[in-house]
């Protein structure tokens, strides 16, 4: 007995290895908590992706916001322009974002089928019949087999640990400066500003008491830097505000699976082209 062991020694760690990932494998407590994770980040996602749409309108409608000045038209919401042009990329990174969590979704839901698992089991099965018992001329089919067997079990568990790298990362290290709930928290605080603003001027524009009042207003350019002002104090910092998140959103949506797919690739290049 002792000699078997001592002979087969890396067949015996393999096969413990294997039953192992049969264990896990059939634990389905650590897969429907990464995608409870995967669901709220893409719930998440949405919500900060929709207030980036809400701010984009919103500083629309300002930017269409005019004022008659003595002999020239002012198109006091231009001001926006370079905070728009920021939203809208913002828009274009949520967006790649949600296509992100959506395609980790589907490929969560692919590795924790059943029929998945029964292939990996089948795989796994047959993995450990062909570490004690060999075959005439089975070299390259038993090595291609054991690659693909490896290939497999690296995808039924690689995917799953995304959202836990993703959690885990976030709440420890991202979280403390970048909270995505507040930095969203601000961002609809400066939607609700410049609305009110876009009201009051529309307001403004409406309720002018006289027509020589109108006159006086309109050669007064105070009228037209108080405007200027409250447009500029309203979107102040939030210019920061979407930056921060733009680096949470890459970081946990586009960076770390560009890491796994690069991984993969490492994996697969070693086990099929350099052996």
């Amino acid at each position: 007995m002792k000699t078997f062991i001592l002979t087969n020694i890396n067949k015996l760690i393999l096969l413990f290895f294997t039953l192992i990932v049969l264990f896990f494998a059939s634990s389905f407590t650590v897969d429907e908590s990464a995608k409870k994770m995967v669901d709220e980040s893409f719930k998440q996602a949405i919500i900060v992706f929709g207030s980036a749409k809400a701010l984009n309108g919103v500083i629309s409608l300002a930017q269409g916001t005019e004022i008659n000045l003595p002999f020239i038209v002012v198109a006091i919401g231009q001001i926006l322009d370079p905070i728009n042009d920021l939203v809208e990329q913002f828009s274009l990174i949520m967006l790649a974002s949600l296509v992100s969590l959506g395609i980790q979704k589907i490929l969560l839901n692919f590795v924790t089928n059943e029929i998945f698992n029964y292939i990996l089991f089948t795989f796994i099965i047959i993995f450990n019949i062909w570490l004690f018992k060999r075959f005439r001329n089975d070299g390259k089919l038993r090595s291609i087999f054991f690659k693909t067997t490896f290939i497999l079990i690296f995808l039924r568990f690689s995917i799953p640990m995304i959202s836990y790298v993703n959690d885990f990362t976030y709440n420890y290290f991202v979280k403390p400066q970048y909270n995505i709930e507040h930095l969203n928290e601000n961002i609809l605080k400066v939607t609700d500003n410049v609305s009110k603003i876009n009201q009051d001027t529309i307001e403004q524009k409406q309720d002018e008491s006289s027509f020589f009042g109108k006159i006086v207003e309109k050669f007064d350019l105070k009228f037209y830097e108080k405007k200027v002002d409250e447009y500029k104090n309203a979107v102040d910092n939030s210019s920061e505000y979407i930056i921060d998140l733009i680096i949470v959103f890459i970081f946990q949506t586009i960076l770390l699976p560009i890491v796994f797919i690069y991984i993969l690739y490492v994996l697969i290049k070693k086990m099929f082209y350099n052996s």
